[in-house]
């Protein structure tokens, strides 16, 4: 019987992807574990190995389609004594499977609406009343309130009835169209700009067409912007910064660069690496992840490097640096960039973490504010290095400083549990033989 090839799901974000090339063409033999394509997800670039063993009998989706759906048909493949000449039938059965699939998930989709109305606790908005007639009989005042009927969540009405927003034209972004804080927050800021910022024809309605052109955003540019609209939305955040002297780090670095090939060099974000792993393990609080009613304590320390790619950013992570030392951490630090860089990046290597840091220095930024990359609970951003002066016993000297920012989800670190963390950052920064203890 033949074996439908589907569109995979190779991350826990993905919900499309870009078959950028087919690596056997049709009547190719295929055995498990055999790279079939090459698939670009929101990510990376990534190979997609068949479960199957077969002949590859008809492509379905072209190299070079991009935006296809997660689990769509891409292939058929063909089990020992089936042949091509069978393709027709198999169609056939694709098209009716198809459609006997969709027509179920159509159905659990309204039991589930149902199931979700019925053990909904969130508030009701009032009804229209008068869109009941109080003398129909039970059945249809039931029916109407049930298409009049809105629900809010309470934090989302609290902070409605706060700003006095009027929440019966919000159309609700949550579960069987409850209203949500998000939605909240989104009029809110319609108002005082008096543009509907979700409103695009809209927002394309003030710029005169002639002065701009169009640019469709990519998958990976889509996953950014969703998930640093939920970072910005969902955790409740604070910032501090702290100026830390790198003069006697620097002269550690440059006295063990000696002993290194050029290609071999150790920079101050190596450094920077291994003492975010000491502070955190000093701070455990900051090595945590929040999943509402518990926290997760890791032992180990994972911390994300922010890198910068074509058309977007990604965040590759290096694991245990707790127990790695400088030139492993350089090592690692080297491949995952060469590798997010290729779009190679496998989701092993990018997903989790409970930290990243982003270093903006090579583009002369003194200081700047970075949005936390959910799940994690942290992110650092490092500044570019600059000289001040310092006055010691009444003597003005010359001394290099870099600017450290760490913003912090505050479910999970308090304003002293983070002031403790990047203190103690700060402390090895400018005494680093306390990394030898």
């Amino acid at each position: 019987m033949s074996i439908k090839i589907y569109m995979p799901a190779l991350s826990p974000t993905m919900e499309m992807g870009n078959l950028v090339k087919w690596l056997k063409k049709e009547g190719d033999s295929i055995s498990s574990g055999e790279i079939i394509a090459e698939i670009e997800t929101d990510k990376a670039l990534m190979e997609y190995e068949s479960a199957d063993d077969g002949v590859l009998g008809k492509i379905l989706i072209a190299e070079g389609t991009n935006d296809v759906k997660v689990n769509s048909p891409i292939a058929i493949l063909l089990e020992e004594g089936e042949s091509i000449d069978d393709l027709d039938n198999i169609d056939k059965k694709i098209s009716i499977d198809d459609k006997t699939e969709t027509f179920q998930d159509e159905v659990s989709s309204d039991a589930q609406s149902t199931s979700n109305v019925e053990q909904e606790k969130d508030m009701p908005l009032k009804a229209n009343e008068g869109n009941i007639d109080s003398s129909n009989n039970k059945k249809e005042s039931q029916v109407n309130l049930d298409i009049e009927r809105k629900y809010i969540s309470p934090l989302a009405k609290r902070i409605a009835e706060e700003n006095n927003i009027d929440t019966r034209e919000i159309s609700g972004s949550g579960p069987n169209g409850r209203i949500v804080k998000k939605d909240i927050h989104q009029r809110i800021n319609s108002e005082s700009t008096g543009i509907n910022v979700t409103d695009h024809e809209s927002i394309v309605s003030l710029y005169n067409a002639s002065n701009y052109s169009e640019k469709i955003n990519d998958n990976m540019r889509l996953v950014i912007a969703k998930r640093l609209e939920e970072s910005n939305l969902q955790i409740p955040s604070y910032t501090l910064n702290i100026d830390c002297s790198i003069s006697k780090l620097n002269k550690v670095r440059n006295s063990m660069n000696e002993h290194f090939d050029n290609h071999q060099r150790l920079s101050i974000n190596h450094f920077i690496i291994k003492i975010t792993s000491m502070a955190m393990i000093k701070v455990p609080e900051v090595n945590s992840t929040w999943i509402g009613d518990k926290t997760l304590i890791h032992k180990n320390t994972d911390i994300g490097i922010a890198v910068a790619i074509e058309n977007g950013l990604i965040t590759p992570i290096i694991r245990d640096v707790q127990s790695k030392g400088l030139s492993a951490i350089r090592d690692d630090m080297k491949l995952l960039v060469e590798k997010a860089r290729d779009k190679k990046l496998s989701p092993s290597e990018y997903q989790g973490g409970t930290i990243s840091i982003s270093n903006l220095g090579a583009y002369g930024i003194k200081n700047f504010t970075s949005i936390i990359n959910p799940p994690q609970s942290s992110i650092l951003s490092i500044g570019a290095s600059r000289k001040i002066p310092v006055i010691e016993e009444e003597a003005v000297s010359i001394d290099e400083v870099i600017s450290i920012t760490l913003t912090a989800d505050h479910r999970l670190i308090d304003g002293a549990v983070g002031a403790n963390f990047i203190s103690y950052m700060k402390e090895i920064i400018e005494n680093p033989n306390l990394m030898l203890l």
